[in-house]
């Protein structure tokens, strides 16, 4: 996933989407290989997997399923450890697991992103240093890898992975593909700070100058490519400080009206002073928030500037 610097016009101000607690003994069933054929390369910074956690997996599957026309595998299926997986065009996109909601009486629902790691017992060392924390402790699967769930300083959840059979190349990412990554965070500056000092970043901000304690958006890069964006809550919003993950699309009105007709809700719908109209925000029947957004810029000249 390369991006370009189009992001400088990315403003987005979302509501609800509350964040759950996420209990440390929650584990998952036995998981495949991230990539197949293995690429044996590891890309430390990249945001390389999704798994969704949710109370209610069937909903799950039938919404995400039919609104990106993804395809379900089943990894595992049986009362107290349901684990499957989306797919696009044979490539892997989502995991999904069945996870008790933390109040009862309210479905849940929550993404879970990863950043691709060198060594998960030492970036977990880090964190603590750094006032993170660990919410999944350190898991191990032969054919998956290591990988642990954590907060940072603000106590918004990622994941960390060291994946067995390497990273998921850079590549244009297609529709129906994730796109794009962006933290959303009361304060910017420190956050993007953390991650840099986590996972070694680079970090710029697209429209520098003035007071550095008041930029409100900075891009986190290594080794030439942006790999997430930083991005200021707006004033006022009751919304908790949360990553959220963009999928491609090509018509995000089409798409947004999809999302209604499937019981999901517009958090935010296309306005053409933010990227022509081109971006979208959505939440799932449980109140997960997804967002969508049309490419429509050249291939040529991604890097990081």
């Amino acid at each position: 996933m390369l991006i370009r610097k189009m992001f400088v016009v990315l403003w987005l101000c979302f509501a609800g989407a509350a964040t759950a607690a996420y209990a440390a003994e929650d584990s998952l069933p036995p998981l495949p290989a991230l990539t197949d054929p293995a690429t044996d390369e590891n890309i430390p910074g990249k945001i390389i997997w999704a798994d969704y956690f949710t109370s209610d997996l069937d909903l799950a599957r039938r919404f995400y399923g039919e609104l990106f026309d993804w395809e379900w595998r089943w990894v595992v299926n049986q009362p107290g450890s349901r684990y499957g997986m989306f797919y696009a065009d044979g490539l892997p996109m989502a995991g999904v697991a069945e996870k008790a909601a933390p109040d009862p009486d309210r479905a849940y629902g929550r993404w879970i992103y990863y950043i691709s790691v060198e060594d998960v017992a030492t970036t977990l060392a880090a964190l603590d240093e750094q006032g993170g924390s660990t919410a999944l402790d350190r898991r191990d699967y032969a054919e998956r890898g290591s990988f642990a769930v954590v907060a940072d300083a603000d106590g918004v959840l990622f994941g960390v992975l060291d994946s067995s059979s390497g990273d998921p190349a850079d590549y244009r990412a297609e529709p129906r593909e994730w796109i794009w990554f962006n933290l959303y965070t009361r304060n910017v500056k420190e956050s993007a700070d953390f991650y840099a000092s986590l996972f070694g970043y680079d970090t710029y901000a697209p429209e520098a100058g003035g007071d550095e304690s008041e930029v409100l958006d900075i891009f986190l890069a290594r080794k030439g490519y942006s790999r997430a964006g930083v991005r200021q809550l707006s004033q006022g919003s009751e919304s908790k400080p949360t990553w959220l993950g963009y999928i491609r699309v090509e018509d995000v009105n089409a798409m947004l009206a999809r999302a209604t007709e499937l019981g999901g809700e517009a958090i935010f719908k296309p306005d053409e002073a933010i990227v022509g109209g081109d971006l979208a925000v959505v939440s799932d029947p449980v109140g997960a928030p997804i967002g969508l957004l049309r490419w429509t810029f050249d291939d040529e000249a991604q890097e990081a500037e």
